[in-house]
């Protein structure tokens, strides 16, 4: 008595859960594909407020808001509507970012909010429950930085020239001043030398904060007069975003001969008219005389270049010359194709200049476009599912063709194939896996059952990683694959064949069944065979673990191995399914023959017992409920006690149990179809009085 003095305390708690203490979006996905029980949960960021972040609205979505959602795993909107539901005056109303809309709540469940969005692009929904408004906003999250870098175009400071991947250049955060620093001391620096330097985040030279930057895109830079030893303190205040460099001279230098660089285009220099690059210094070779040499520059007739010699980095002494009409460059045009070594020589007295192109090859030939192979795998050929073979396609213009010849495998009538770009080393688990990015196949929800129909037709293919295959009858075909356009086609004879002879092997059922354990292709609930009238029958428990569901196919053979070892690779040609992928069995198609297909294809149902009766000639399948339940024993133990009311409410909280579907529907002779606290009252009721009410 005392259990159950504490499930009725429970059960009250449950009546009176505070309906401010959450807030939901119910909607199309991403809100949980208008299910009263599956909306999504919004964050709640205190003083009545109420956040969700999505980015997986690629079109249009209608949604409505929720105080509560209701307990299970059936839809309840007269509940829902009547008690939870917030949502505006008329239907469809579009929602514009950014601004606040007022809700209402709402009873009528035609109306809901519409919402136009980008796939990719975050959308930050905020609910207000002090005022009842809400708003759309496109979502930018903070910025995270985990470090500041210092580039610059001196190698003698930073090591390297704007390499922002140097963590040698680091900043240090200075917590007597909050600001990040970089100290180099003992400097040499030359009289009248610029420098050019900038603070990266994160080591990434795209990342959108490069701070150091001035309102005209150049980077920042620091001009020393004098030549001399310096000690040199980069600064960043990333509160301000401000960016400075404190340079110390602690020793004057001795007098710096001049330095010249070549700046010119940058098809021959690397560098588009950079007076700082020091790749481009010249080198004295006698006294006065400068050169700068560039061995195996490739060009063609009519490629032209021009360049200036620039003293000390600085733009005001360079040759040749600029006056008041503009610059004068010094040019040059290459007259044929070919491979050059290239030398440029200043006279520091005479200030001449000059050029010599020694053409020293030809120019090679153009690399030849790399073309991916592309193979069929599968029950061609005579090769069956090994990762080590498959028929590789002909390469002609974009096209890929191949003539196959199909196997049928089993007592199916079909035979499977699919397509990689790679071929494994190992038959086994992990030379599978390592062609998992490589294989493609049809766009399809399961295997593509090729048709009569189909043949010669455009098929859509999904070339990022599919595993998807072409179902098809024995025979020779052409496979073409134009992966350019994502389409493949198939010709060939369709054949005209008898059906199979009636099957009399066994059937297992695979999956989420009585005490299986989940999918494993070695074990299975074999079923039983009326050899009469060539059917099998079998009654399962499903105990709904999948947000309420259970889901199952079939096969005519259990593997010996493991899935780690190939077992579902061995059954493959002999399991079968629905006619598409999770086909949810609801109360209306309970008693109704249901077509079977020869592909793995899955069954999703709920939680309860059920009779199955299949037809493997005529390829169907019925499914009803088992009969013989007591009303009331949720646990399946035969009695119905407390411990029924304990799993009840397990079942209503939405937790994952075993449960008898039929025996838990406990009000009005377990007949109106939902498992709700109406169920929970009438069983109480049962253990405490001993007799249904009604």
């Amino acid at each position: 008595m005392k259990k159950l003095t504490l499930i009725l305390s429970m059960m009250l708690a449950l009546i009176g859960f505070n309906a401010n203490a959450a807030m939901y979006i119910v909607g199309n996905n991403p809100f949980g594909d208008w299910h009263t029980y599956a909306g999504v949960e919004m964050t709640d960021n205190g003083n009545g407020v109420y956040t969700y972040v999505t980015d997986q609205i690629g079109s249009t979505v209608w949604f409505v808001f929720a105080d509560s959602l209701t307990t299970g795993t059936s839809d309840d909107w007269n509940t829902f509507n009547s008690n939870y539901r917030y949502g505006p005056l008329t239907s469809g109303e579009a929602i514009q970012p950014g601004v606040e809309y007022t809700t209402q709540k709402s009873t009528n469940g035609s109306v809901s909010y519409s919402f136009a969005g980008a796939l990719g692009q975050s959308y930050q929904f905020t609910f207000d429950t002090n005022t009842m408004k809400f708003k759309v906003e496109g979502y930018v999250p903070e910025p995270v930085f985990n470090s500041f870098t210092v580039v610059g175009n001196n190698e003698d400071i930073f090591g390297t020239i704007w390499n922002p991947a140097n963590d040698n250049n680091d900043m240090t955060l200075d917590e007597t001043d909050g600001l990040y620093k970089l100290v180099k001391n003992g400097i040499a620096i030359p009289a009248a030398y610029t420098l050019e330097y900038k603070v990266v985040a994160n080591h990434d030279p795209n990342y959108a904060y490069n701070w150091g930057k001035t309102p005209n895109g150049e980077n920042q830079d620091y001009y020393f007069e004098e030549s001399g030893t310096y000690n040199l303190t980069f600064k960043f205040d990333l509160e301000n975003q401000t960016v400075s460099l404190v340079a110390e001279k602690v020793q004057d230098g001795p007098v710096v001969d001049d330095y010249y660089i070549v700046a010119g285009t940058e098809n021959l220099f690397g560098s588009n008219w950079s007076n700082t690059d020091t790749l481009n210094l010249m080198t004295e070779i006698d006294g006065g005389m400068f050169v700068w040499t560039k061995e195996g520059f490739e060009a063609t007739a009519g490629t032209e270049v021009e360049f200036k010699v620039v003293a000390n980095g600085n733009w005001n002494t360079c040759w040749p010359p600029s006056d008041e009409e503009g610059d004068h460059n010094w040019y040059y045009q290459f007259e044929e194709d070919g491979v050059y070594a290239v030398t440029i020589t200043f006279n520091e007295e005479t200030k001449e200049i000059n050029l010599t192109a020694v053409r020293t090859g030809d120019l090679p030939e153009p690399p030849q476009p790399t073309v991916d192979p592309v193979y069929i795998i599968g029950d061609v050929n005579n090769i069956g599912w090994d990762a080590t073979q498959g028929v590789e396609m002909t390469y002609n213009e974009g096209i890929y063709t191949a003539e196959i010849t199909t196997q049928n495998q089993g007592d199916l009538g079909i035979a499977y194939f699919g397509f990689t770009k790679k071929l494994a080393e190992t038959n086994d688990s992990i030379g599978w896996a390592s062609m998992s990015e490589y294989r493609f196949g049809p766009v399809s929800e399961g295997a593509f059952v090729m048709t009569e129909e189909l043949l010669n037709q455009s098929i859509e293919l999904d070339l990022e990683g599919s595993y998807e295959s072409v179902a098809i009858p024995e025979g020779t075909w052409t496979v073409t694959v134009d992966l350019a356009n994502g389409l493949l086609k198939i010709n060939g004879e369709w054949p005209d064949t008898p059906g199979p002879e009636p099957y009399d092997g066994d059937v297992y059922i695979l999956g989420e069944v009585n005490d299986n354990g989940g999918w494993f292709p070695n074990i299975g609930v074999q079923m039983t065979r009326d050899a009469e009238n060539n059917v099998y029958t079998a009654t399962i428990t499903t105990a709904g673990e999948n947000d309420g569901y259970s889901y199952f196919s079939f096969t005519k053979k259990i593997a010996e191995n493991t899935w780690e070892n190939g077992g579902w690779d061995e059954i493959a040609g002999d399991r079968f399914g629905a006619e598409t992928n999770d086909f949810e069995v609801t109360e209306a198609l309970l008693g109704q023959e249901l077509d079977l297909i020869n592909v793995a294809n899955a069954f999703k149902i709920g939680a309860g017992k059920w009779n199955l009766t299949l037809n493997v000639d005529d390829m169907t399948l019925v499914i009803t409920k088992a009969a013989g339940y007591e009303r009331g024993d949720v646990n399946m133990d035969g009695t119905v006690d407390v411990n029924d009311v304990t799993r009840l409410i397990d079942v209503n909280l939405g937790k994952v149990v075993e449960y008898d579907a039929a025996a838990a529907d406990c009000n009005i002779d377990g007949g109106d179809g939902s498992i709700d606290i109406n169920d929970i009252t009438a069983l109480i009721a049962r253990v405490l009085s001993g007799a249904w009410a009604n």
